[in-house]
C-alpha cells in the first residue's frame, strides 16, 4: 500500500438506529452503487448495514454517505473500497483501490480510523478530507484541521493543514501544495527534502497538476469499473431470480 491516512476518536454518539455500534450504515445514496456479496456483486440499498471487510464499488452515476456514529464516509464515483474494522478495539481501515472517498472525523484523543491507498498514508486527529487514488498516484485534499501524510513507496512524511494537497506517485516523492507556508516533507532517514523536491509553490502548478489527477483518475476509474457496469445491466430481472432479488432496483 502507499496511501494511509489515520482518524482519531474516542467517544461516538448514537447516529442511526438501523445499525450496531460498530457498523457503518449506508444513509444517502445515489445512482449504481453495489457490494461484492460471495464473489457477486449486488445493490447496496439506502439503510444497507456495511458488514465488516464488504467490498463497494460506485459506478459512473454512483454516490453513497457512510455514517456511524457522527462519522462519515462519503464515496464518489468510480470508487471502489474494502472497509475493515479490527476486532478487540474501535480501529477502521479503508482499503481505497481507486476513486475518491472523503472523511469528516470528529476531534477526538486516539487513532482509530486509516484510509489506504497503493501510494500514501495520513493520520488525522479531528478533520475533514478527500483522499483521490488512481492507477499510479494519490492525492490528500484537507478541508479542516491537519492530516500527517507517509509515502508507502519512499517513506516521507509530512503534516498537511487545511487548504493544502499532499501527493506521491509511482515515480516521484512526496508532494506539498496549496495556501500558506508549506510544510517540511521529511525524508526516510530523518532529514529534510529540499524544497525543490518536495514542494510546489505555485498555484498555476497546482491547479494544473490536480487538474492532470483528475482526469487520470477518471480515466482509471472508468477502465476498472467496466465490468461491474456490465454485471449490473445484464443482472436476471425478479421474476428470473426472485430468491436473490439481484434485480431489484437500490433506493433513489
Amino acid at each position: 500500500m502507499l496511501l494511509r491516512v489515520w482518524l482519531a476518536a474516542l467517544c461516538f454518539s448514537a447516529l442511526s438506529t438501523i445499525a450496531l455500534a460498530d457498523d457503518w450504515a449506508a444513509v444517502k445514496l445515489r445512482g449504481q452503487v453495489f457490494q461484492l456479496v460471495d464473489n457477486e456483486w449486488q445493490p447496496l440499498k439506502r439503510g444497507d448495514v456495511v458488514p465488516d471487510d464488504r467490498v463497494l464499488r460506485t459506478l459512473r452515476n454512483g454516490r453513497v454517505e457512510l455514517h456511524r456514529d457522527g462519522e462519515v464516509i462519503s464515496l464518489g464515483p468510480h470508487t471502489q473500497v474494502q472497509i475493515v474494522d479490527r476486532t478487540g478495539r474501535r480501529f477502521t481501515t479503508v482499503k481505497q483501490h481507486f476513486g475518491v472517498v472523503a472523511v469528516e472525523a470528529e476531534v477526538q484523543n486516539v487513532e482509530h480510523f486509516a484510509v489506504q491507498t497503493p501510494f500514501v498514508a495520513a493520520v488525522v486527529k479531528g478533520t475533514r478530507f478527500t483522499v483521490r487514488s488512481g492507477e499510479d498516484w494519490s492525492r490528500v485534499e484537507v478541508q479542516r484541521g491537519r492530516v500527517a501524510v507517509e509515502s508507502e513507496m519512499t517513506h516521507a512524511t509530512t503534516m498537511v493543514s487545511a487548504g493544502q494537497s499532499a501527493a506521491a506517485t509511482t515515480t516521484t516523492e512526496l508532494t506539498v501544495t496549496g495556501r500558506g507556508e508549506l510544510p517540511p516533507v521529511i525524508g526516510a532517514n530523518g532529514k529534510i527534502i529540499p524544497k525543490e523536491h518536495g514542494h510546489h509553490n505555485k498555484a498555476g502548478d497546482a491547479a494544473k497538476a490536480a487538474d492532470k489527477l483528475a482526469k487520470t483518475a477518471e480515466k482509471a476509474a472508468e477502465k476498472d469499473t467496466k465490468a461491474a457496469e456490465k454485471a449490473a445491466n445484464e443482472s436476471p430481472k425478479p421474476k428470473d431470480n426472485a430468491a436473490k432479488g439481484s434485480g431489484k432496483k437500490g433506493d433513489k
